[in-house]
């Protein structure tokens, strides 16, 4: 696997997260990248958003800040997205970079979903614990909850936007104080956009064991992509 396309909600380049994980990449590794919002305009965007009791998924936007978007409305462009990454721009590997499940889309080629990658590693660390967890948003917050009480486990859900600049960090620090004061046992720091930088805010109030979405999605591409290519014969 040579090229790598990234498929992200949001707005491409996604220069907040993919040059991060380009650093643990073999480095004659081909990245190209592809977004469900470029080129729209801001009354577009929003006709994208969640409708009433929908749980919106938060998108970043490249002007400054973060919009909610509804997974049903966008799912269609996101099919289109992995189609033409693959199809267009010769990806050997999709990467969604959403935390959402993208369990629907379907490709010729392996598609990293995040929305079951992340579950199945975060329940199995926190089967047995009190598990903190930080979503980017406050409407998240109560249907995460009730996602690992099915799993059995026990969960703080809280959240930290890292789409607001500085004080990201000051959102980081109260969100930890909360799951600190909770007596949690590990954290969950659910979004792609949350950084190394907030999780050591996190780490440093809590003192406990971080889990950074982030960094669960680099170390299963840097397997996919460092495993030993078939010979062609």
């Amino acid at each position: 696997m040579r090229t790598i396309g990234f498929a992200t909600i949001a707005e491409a380049p996604r220069d907040d997260v993919v040059p991060w994980i380009r650093e643990i990449l073999p480095p004659d590794i081909t990245i190209v990248e592809r977004g469900n919002l470029n080129g729209l305009t801001p009354a577009e965007i929003q006709a994208l958003g969640p409708d009433d009791g929908e749980v919106g998924i938060v998108a970043r936007l490249k002007s400054g800040g973060e919009t909610l978007l509804s997974h049903k409305k966008i799912f269609p462009r996101m099919q289109r997205i992995v189609d033409e990454l693959v199809n267009d721009d010769g990806a050997d590997l999709v990467v969604i970079l959403c935390g959402a499940d993208w369990s629907d889309i379907r490709s010729s080629k392996l598609v990293v979903n995040p929305g079951r990658v992340f579950p199945g590693v975060v329940s199995a660390l926190g089967y047995g614990r009190k598990l903190g967890i930080i979503k980017p948003s406050a409407g998240q917050v109560e249907k995460e909850r009730e996602r690992y009480q099915k799993l059995g486990i026990d969960a703080v859900v809280t959240s930290a936007s890292p789409y607001g600049g500085p004080a990201r960090l000051d959102l980081a620090r109260q969100a930890g104080e909360l799951l600190r004061d909770a007596e949690c046992d590990l954290i969950w720091m659910t979004c792609i956009g949350m950084d190394v930088a907030m999780r050591d805010v996190v780490a440093e109030v809590t003192g406990k064991p971080i889990i950074l979405a982030r960094s669960i999605l680099g170390r299963v591409i840097g397997e996919l992509v460092t495993s030993p290519q078939p010979a062609l014969v």
